[in-house]
């Protein structure tokens, strides 16, 4: 507390609550993605608050949080990119029901608006002093927003593939993301399938990031993990370098879910970088 600051005015940070949740996010035409989600609630006293009305403000504030996560959940399921804040201001009168002031949220995050109104809506404030005031702050995060930005900037481009042919007749193509932490090559006979499993593992991208992610927890996740893609959606994996052994079968499921019931017949190269 700065010494200039009024004693009968404190500004206090009273509460910071975090919540995580799993949930599906989709990208492109058919990927999907696990995406860790977080919301995080920081609620800060206003001039004349004090630090006992404060404290039961506070507690008050933090009922609505479940709710809001699970909102925001359901956001990122259509667009997990959605990510920033979202500031309220709280003001609970001497007299008559508690008054919530949003800022606006743009883009993706819009949605959020509407969940936070019928969260606090609800809220029950009979046990809180008045009157009492806070300044609400949700940040919200989660660990497919930066995969799933790059993957809609490439999809500008998505509707051309660089197809070359080598000495033994082999069609391939190459791609990778923008910073190079994912590559992968497609490899096959057909034009047509060659071109449709590429699109497919650029579709896969988010969860690719997201097997790269969990293989680097413990070790480098550097490494080439090959498979083959044949009709029926099988996907077997040929051979593996990654240390994680776990990240075969990430990837694998990954191309199943993108990939559902495509007939196509191609070899898929995938490389994680340090």
């Amino acid at each position: 507390m700065g010494a200039r600051r009024s004693l009968r005015t404190p500004v206090l940070v009273m509460a910071v609550l975090v919540v995580a949740e799993v949930a599906q996010a989709q990208v492109g035409e058919r990927g999907r993605i696990t995406a860790r989600s977080d919301v995080k609630l920081t609620i800060e006293g206003v001039p004349g608050t004090s630090g006992s009305r404060l404290s039961a403000l506070a507690e008050a504030l933090s009922q609505p949080l479940g709710q809001v996560q699970t909102c925001y959940a359901e956001v990122i399921s259509e667009h997990p990119e959605a990510a920033g804040s979202l500031a309220l201001e709280v003001e609970l009168p001497r007299e008559g029901k508690l008054l919530v002031r949003a800022k606006g949220a743009t883009g993706a995050l819009t949605p959020m608006h509407r969940c936070i109104d019928k969260a606090f809506a609800k809220l029950d404030v009979a046990s809180v002093p008045r009157p009492a005031g806070a300044r609400v702050l949700f940040e919200l995060s989660n660990s497919s927003a930066g995969s799933a930005a790059e993957v809609r900037r490439r999809e500008a481009s998505a509707g051309q593939v660089a197809i070359v042919q080598g000495d033994d007749g082999v069609l391939r193509s190459e791609g990778k993301s923008v910073q190079g932490e994912v590559s992968f090559e497609v490899a096959g006979r057909e034009r047509a399938s060659v071109e449709q499993t590429h699109k497919l593992i650029r579709d896969a991208l988010p969860g690719l990031f997201d097997c790269r992610r969990r293989a680097g927890k413990q070790a480098s996740p550097a490494g080439v993990i090959v498979l083959a893609l044949k009709p029926g959606n099988v996907v077997k994996v040929t051979s593996s370098s990654v240390p994680n052994e776990r990240a075969p079968s990430c990837i694998s499921g990954v191309i199943k879910r993108t990939r559902e019931a495509s007939k196509t017949t191609a070899d898929v190269t995938i490389r994680f970088a340090e």
